[in-house]
């Protein structure tokens, strides 16, 4: 396997795994809601924003890894990485320094150089 799929392997490895770990911590989101005080609606928007997030890392993740064993899938992992991007700004915004951003940064460096080098490739040969 390339380097650059293997970067993208990896990186969706993490992200997959991430986003499982991610759903399973509903149940601490739950006790926080209860313990906050958090009335509906605001609770039922935390929980299904929550684990939409969850979701979608999961599944883009399964996209990134699908797409770097295609001809010319560099293009959708480099996607999947601008993507990832965008998710650190946002977990940086609100949350400032923090786990998850480090790893929806390494994630991100993963995914964009992983597809970088197979749009590279696919593009000289």
């Amino acid at each position: 396997m390339k380097t650059g799929r293997w970067l993208t392997w990896i990186g969706s490895v993490i992200l997959f795994f991430t986003g499982i770990g991610h759903a399973t911590r509903i149940v601490h989101v739950e006790k926080l809601i209860a313990a906050g005080g958090m009335k509906a609606p605001l609770d039922l928007l935390l929980k299904v924003n929550w684990l939409a997030f969850a979701g979608e890392m999961v599944a883009l993740a399964v996209i990134a890894m699908l797409a770097s064993a295609m001809a010319g899938g560099g293009r959708i992992v480099l996607i999947c990485g601008a993507t990832m991007f965008v998710n650190v700004g946002i977990v940086f915004h609100f949350g400032g320094l923090s786990i998850s951003l480090y790893v929806s940064l390494v994630v991100a460096v993963l995914l964009l150089a992983g597809g970088w080098m197979q749009a590279k490739t696919a593009a000289q040969g």
